[in-house]
């Protein structure tokens, strides 16, 4: 249990990471920083000892109640679906056993992988301790972090894709 929380925080890590770079990366035409080349509203903001980039960028960095913490969060238990899904689709089509998808079985998938995410990373703000430690990691060994969470996502989303093979077909 305890490696698939490592993994799993490893994966949220690098999501997360990947969020605040596109964060950083869409800066130039995010509309709320255009809005501090106003006058009077970067007038404000130099009179409270900030700017409005600095504002943006905490609300979308802050590890606890940021943006790209709820986009990484969202997508690892969404990958985590799709994981779960294609496996089981995939483990009873291997045995023959073919049912069609239901809403009820989405939203069973959906409840399944929340809760192991819930429990590996979520449950206490475990990701935080685990971003400190995976923060002090060297550069190569977070190159090798972020190719697991490449193959993870990939890897999910094609066994999912996968699995429809395993769907049956309408009379």
């Amino acid at each position: 249990m305890k490696k698939i929380e490592l993994w799993l925080n490893i994966v949220h890590y690098c999501l997360y990471k990947a969020d605040c770079k596109r964060h950083h990366l869409t800066n130039k035409v995010n509309p709320f920083v255009l809005l501090g080349r106003i006058p009077r509203v970067r007038r404000n903001l130099e009179e409270q000892g900030t700017t409005l980039l600095e504002v943006t960028d905490r609300i979308w960095t802050d590890k606890r109640y940021g943006f790209s913490i709820t986009i990484s969060g969202g997508g690892v238990v969404v990958f985590v679906a799709f994981l779960l899904w294609g496996l089981i689709s995939t483990l009873f089509g291997f045995f023959e056993i073919y049912f069609f998808i239901k809403p009820a079985y989405v939203f069973l998938y959906a409840v399944v992988s929340f809760i192991i995410c819930h429990l590996a990373v979520f449950k206490k703000d475990k990701y935080i301790l685990y971003f400190k430690k995976l923060d002090k990691q060297p550069k190569n060994k977070k190159w090798e972090y972020v190719l697991f969470t490449l193959l993870f996502v990939i890897g999910s989303i094609v066994l999912w894709i996968y699995s429809f093979r395993f769907s049956p077909s309408y009379p």
